[in-house]
């Protein structure tokens, strides 16, 4: 069965430092047209972090559309076509302070593949160097460390929503419950 559609035009409705939104007429599979408004983002990396003692480094930090604090993972946006390796040895370092030493691939997760092209690629960190921690001057962030039984305990009962956090996280659990890492 076909399912693809076909762009038949398109326009850009707002263009900004982060996103840009653009409007498709598509070609259905059906026959039909119909539009799609698509925000263009160029990705993110995201590192997550569990020490040799079982703590994971989460970030603590505000998040204006949700209008709440959030528990979340180290990460930052990608460079416009950066590498994702080197966004998250920079942001690890930016963020929490910390260099890694290397960085081992958790994958890639689209966030919400209804509406952005945003991908986000996920590490995972265990071996680093203590270094300092150097914010974007936009940027107001807790670096907390904590116990990874809490931290997937705060998955379970809601309080951690981060969808990156959380499939870092259960990339991690499969991959160190099949012995790959």
């Amino acid at each position: 069965m076909n399912l693809e559609e076909k762009k038949i035009s398109g326009e850009i409705i707002y263009n900004g430092k982060i996103l840009t939104l653009i409007k498709d007429k598509v070609l259905c599979p059906n026959g039909n047209t119909s539009f799609r408004e698509v925000v263009l983002h160029n990705g993110g990396a995201a590192i997550l972090c569990i020490t040799k003692d079982n703590l994971v480094y989460l970030v603590k930090q505000f998040r204006y559309p949700y209008n709440e604090v959030m528990f979340e993972i180290p990460a930052g946006k990608l460079e416009l076509n950066e590498n994702p390796y080197d966004a998250a040895l920079r942001e690890f370092e930016e963020e929490t302070g910390n260099k890694a030493k290397r960085l081992i691939d958790l994958g890639c997760i689209y966030p919400s593949c209804g509406y952005t092209s945003e991908k986000i690629y996920l590490f995972l960190a265990n071996d680093f160097t203590i270094s300092k921690q150097n914010l974007d001057s936009d940027e107001t962030l807790e670096v907390v460390l904590m116990p990874l039984d809490k931290v997937e305990e705060m998955v379970l009962n809601g309080e951690i929503k981060d969808s990156k956090a959380i499939c870092a996280l259960y990339r991690y659990n499969l991959l160190k419950k099949n012995g790959k890492i």
